[in-house]
């Protein structure tokens, strides 16, 4: 009882050094995570400060630069010979010259607009800065808005999405003195109208910049991927959306260039159709967060290094002391709990002197196997002594010879025999040397797996035997003939049937019964066995019709057997029938090409070729050289 509450208490110290060692290591580990949490929500606030900033930014210098823009091509309205182009066509080339310089001069007040062309009415270009420049398709979308009667509406803004030309159109309505509408001036605003702008923006390493159209698709992106056209790629999609209002919309998502996730400010550009957005990528705002986790990990490493340390040692102390505590206990126990397990294990254990083949001890279940004197009431089963009479376990034993789990029939000491599973191992007992025997009886199941083994043979019997004849039925002399005919063709041997049944048969059923006709079938195949030899098959094959295989037979010889079963029958009499009983058949052998379809049919021809010679006739095979 003493030992039991100081192993107790030992047990519940561990516990208790354990519980606070593993709450130490979380309480330091959880205001670890606390204060990366803390600083990961300063710095995503920081970045999203940032993102507006920037988004509004650039929203306010898009639309500073596209106004700009539309205000130039509204100057162009002031050119003279604008104005007579328009109206003539054509000007002299003198004039032209004086209009592409005006025209320059423009586009120097604003460098990313890359060049204004002249339009008239029709949407066709009559002139243009970029004297290598056509008629140009992209006109064809302004001609509605060209034309609409809306005094208001003198400018249009598109996008003409191309890898190459691709940017911003701004179109402005030019009037003559009249005011009557005589055209229109197009500039295109290239995917680096303000490069330089964006070059100075701070967006992290992996940030982007995009500027959208209303579709969401992509007008133009910094930093520029080399060789991958910005529109190709499908608008944002928000993963978490952190804020919105009508002007401005914050949210978390993948990029669609790159995949990375970034924290993206999108912003209207003022009235155009044209929105900016900015994305921060967590990469950049959260590696203040990582190197901040990878210096706090080493002190938190440190930490929990030194707490299993010191809960190790106490722990060792501690399970040295319950050790010693169960030494004694166990040594104490040892014995008396090794004979109990001997005494009730459900197997058959004996101890064995290998020596002098003597038993030392036998459980119950080893004495009742074994017929040894029941243990008596008080009596502790040792010291037996024994003669061990049990073959051919007395043999493993002289022969050194260890078992396991093998399965052998033992013959006891008055001959009588049993099936059981043994297994013979060495052991050292009290310091002598002895074997342990464990013997499980199997006797039962082995009379079983007999008894199905015979249930086996007899269905497989029953599956190839015709029950009233007991001859072989008509799925067994096919396989066999095919069989037959193969080893013939292999080795050229000869081979023979005969395929005969009996004359007037349905007549004797009608005058007799069925019950004399099946008699009259038993005898067919009771002269059928008596005349044939043990290789021959003989089978039913049908109601009366039978066949019989001939192996290494001749078709002669296979005739005279034939004929000599047809006299025997003859001789056979049956009690209260007056007629004798006869057959009629065909004999044919195998020829090189032969079927087991084509050999029956040859013999199942000469059966009829018998029917129609009177009966009580076998044909043999006439073809056969």
């Amino acid at each position: 009882m003493e030992l039991t509450h100081r192993s107790k208490h030992v047990t519940r110290s561990a516990r208790h050094a354990k519980w606070g060692a593993a709450l130490l290591l979380l309480v330091s580990l959880g205001l670890v995570l606390l204060d990366l949490a803390i600083s990961y929500h300063q710095v995503e606030n920081e970045a999203s400060h940032q993102a507006n900033g920037l988004s509004q930014l650039l929203s306010e210098r898009l639309s500073s630069g596209i106004h700009e823009a539309g205000l130039i091509l509204q100057s162009s309205n002031q050119i003279p010979e604008a104005q007579k182009l328009l109206r003539n066509g054509n000007l002299p080339p003198e004039a032209q010259q004086n209009l592409q310089q005006k025209l320059l001069q423009q586009l120097q007040l604003a460098p990313y607009l890359s060049q204004i062309e002249i339009v008239d009415t029709a949407c066709q270009t009559i002139f243009s800065t970029n004297r290598g420049a056509g008629a140009r398709l992209h006109h064809n979308e302004f001609c509605r808005w060209l034309h609409r009667v809306d005094p208001q509406e003198s400018k249009y803004t598109a996008v003409m999405h191309s890898p190459t030309a691709g940017g911003i159109m701004l179109a402005n309505k030019l009037h003559d003195a009249d005011g009557n509408l005589i055209g229109m001036a197009t500039g295109l605003i290239n995917h680096n109208f303000f490069q330089d702008e964006v070059s100075r923006l701070t967006v992290g390493e992996h940030g982007e910049i995009l500027v959208l159209d209303q579709r969401q698709l992509t007008v133009a992106r910094w930093p520029k991927v080399a060789g991958i056209d910005p529109q190709s790629y499908r608008p944002l999609q928000p993963h978490v959306m952190l804020s919105r209002d009508a002007n401005q919309m914050l949210f978390s998502a993948p990029s669609s260039f790159d995949g990375s996730m970034r924290l993206y400010s999108v912003r209207q550009t003022g009235n155009y159709p044209f929105q900016v957005a900015v994305g921060i990528s967590r990469q950049d705002f959260t590696r203040y967060v990582w190197d901040k986790a990878w210096l706090a990990l080493p002190g938190w490493l440190f930490i929990a290094a030194l707490t299993l340390l010191a809960l190790r040692k106490h722990l060792s102390n501690l399970k040295q002391h319950q050790q010693l505590l169960r030494g004694n206990e166990r040594i104490r126990e040892s014995e008396e709990q090794a004979r109990r397990i001997l005494d009730t294990a459900p197997l058959a254990l004996l101890l064995v002197n290998p020596q002098t083949r003597r038993i030392q001890h036998a459980n119950a279940p080893a004495r009742e196997l074994l017929r040894l004197p029941p243990q008596l009431p008080g009596e502790s089963g040792h010291g037996l002594n024994l003669p061990l009479k049990l073959q051919p376990v007395e043999q493993w034993l002289q022969d050194g010879e260890e078992a396991l789990q093998r399965e052998v029939e033992l013959e006891l000491e008055d001959k009588s025999t049993l099936w059981a599973i043994v297994s013979l191992q060495r052991l050292s007992r009290d310091g002598e040397p002895s074997s342990l025997v464990a013997m499980y009886d199997i006797s039962g199941r082995k009379l079983l797996e007999q008894q199905l083994h015979e249930s086996n043979l007899q269905l497989a019997e029953m599956a190839i035997t015709d029950p009233l004849s007991r001859l072989y039925n008509r799925r067994h002399a096919d396989m066999v003939l095919r069989d037959e005919i193969s080893r013939c063709e292999r080795y050229g041997q000869t081979m023979a049937i005969a395929v005969f049944d009996i004359d007037y048969f349905k007549k004797f059923n009608d005058l007799y019964g069925h019950q004399a006709g099946d008699d009259v079938l038993v005898a067919v195949a009771n002269a059928l066995r008596d005349t044939t030899r043990n290789t021959d098959i003989n089978a039913r094959i049908g109601g009366e019709e039978f066949m019989v295989i001939f192996p290494y037979t001749r078709l002669r010889d296979a005739h005279k057997v034939m004929l000599r079963m047809q006299m025997a029958l003859t001789h056979t009499t049956f009690p209260f029938v007056e007629q004798r009983i006869t057959f009629s058949g065909g004999v044919t052998d195998w020829r090189p090409g032969d079927t087991p379809a084509t050999m029956v049919s040859r013999a199942d021809k000469l059966l009829y070729e018998a029917k129609l010679s009177g009966r009580n006739i076998i044909l043999c095979d006439q073809d056969t050289p």
